[in-house]
């Protein structure tokens, strides 16, 4: 056999077993990934699956009112409160964008105004209601294997997002736990880069059921220095390095079909 015939044997074997590691690399990410997505999907569930597709919920939070509205691809974000004047405040975000008023009135937003209503809205209807929406085009997932924290074993996912749909804070990065036995979202982590940026952990308290719905607000705890990592935050938790810098409270949850 010459040496140019063993040389493409030995090539040949060189690209199927490249080809093959690939098949082999792709497969177990794809693995790791359906099983990220099924813990994703039975949480979904659990905490209400399709009664989140239609609904309309009213609720409480920090002196606000806020009004969540949706109907399969039809949606509708409000809320309502009074400003350091006095003044009533009604901000709306649906299909057709965003709009505020004031009194009454309506108050032209500059672009500015505009992205930072937005996020804080958006940033509350998001938190309030996970895990909803997670199941996202746009999401990301990935399976972090297990882990227990306060003796209960926990599905460990990280979720990221693509730029195309991902919003404008595409690039924050969360961790959340999933109780293995119920399937509920217990414990959440975020690294987020909005103003100055930063790291929280949240654990889920006060769990109640309303009109289908899965409530739950959260204790809402720092690390300091910042932990570098947020996968790390479930050890640091345990181990009582963390600091309780607030509680995030849904009051007054009513639940309904729009």
């Amino acid at each position: 056999m010459s040496y140019t015939t063993r040389h493409r044997i030995a090539r040949g074997v060189r690209r199927a077993t490249v080809l093959l590691l690939s098949m082999l690399a792709s497969t177990a990410c794809d693995t790791a990934d359906s099983d990220a997505r099924q813990v994703v999907y039975r949480a979904i569930d659990v905490h209400g699956g399709e009664n989140f597709e239609r609904v309309h919920i009213e609720f409480g939070f920090r002196d606000h009112t806020f009004l969540v509205y949706r109907d399969g691809g039809e949606f509708r974000y409000e809320r309502i409160g009074v400003d350091d004047e006095g003044r009533a405040t009604r901000d709306l975000m649906d299909n057709e964008g965003t709009r505020a008023w004031v009194d009454g009135e309506p108050v032209e937003l500059d672009p500015d105004v505009r992205t930072s209503l937005e996020t804080a809205v958006n940033s509350v209807v998001y938190f309030a209601f996970l895990p909803f929406r997670l199941d996202d085009p746009a999401v990301i997932l990935r399976d972090l294997g297990e882990a227990e924290i306060e003796g209960r074993a926990q599905r460990k996912i990280e979720v990221t997002f693509r730029q195309d749909g991902g919003g404008r804070d595409w690039e924050d990065r969360f961790i959340y736990w999933f109780d293995t036995e119920h399937g509920t979202l217990d414990y959440l982590a975020y690294l987020y880069h909005t103003g100055e940026g930063g790291t929280r952990f949240r654990r889920a308290v006060n769990r109640r059921t309303v009109g289908g719905i899965l409530i739950q607000d959260y204790e809402n705890y720092t690390a300091d220095p910042q932990i570098t990592d947020v996968a790390d935050y479930d050890r640091w938790f345990e181990e009582g390095r963390l600091t309780l810098v607030s509680e995030i409270r849904l009051e007054d949850v009513d639940v309904s079909a729009p």
